[in-house]
């Protein structure tokens, strides 16, 4: 079964999505073992890297319905997150992962 951050890692290497873009795939209520326990969701992103996205969560779907979470510590509610964030801030790039999708806000 593989980890929620490493599925994570090996979708933002295969997407490269735009910086500004964020994915997050967030844990959800299983019925059963062949039933996804995650959902994934992006941001806006151009079509070729829209095709790697659909193309590699549609195959995770078959191939990978269930995920381990125990290595996921932050949550958004009940449910436990994995984010990965690209930004520039202040003209510095920042790129966040496995983070709350719900930062303190900056000083």
């Amino acid at each position: 079964m593989k980890r929620a951050e490493a599925m994570l890692e090996e979708l933002v290497r295969h997407v490269r999505p735009p910086r500004g873009c964020a994915i997050v795939l967030m844990e959800c209520k299983s019925t059963g073992p062949t039933d996804s326990n995650w959902v994934a969701a992006s941001g806006n992103m151009e079509l070729q890297e829209l095709i790697r996205y659909s193309e590699k969560i549609a195959g995770w779907r078959w191939t990978d319905p269930q995920i381990d979470w125990s290595g996921v510590k932050v949550l958004a509610g009940q449910r436990r997150v994995v984010l990965w964030l690209s930004c520039i801030i202040d003209g510095e790039a920042i790129i966040a992962t496995a983070v709350s999708p719900f930062p303190a806000a900056r000083p």
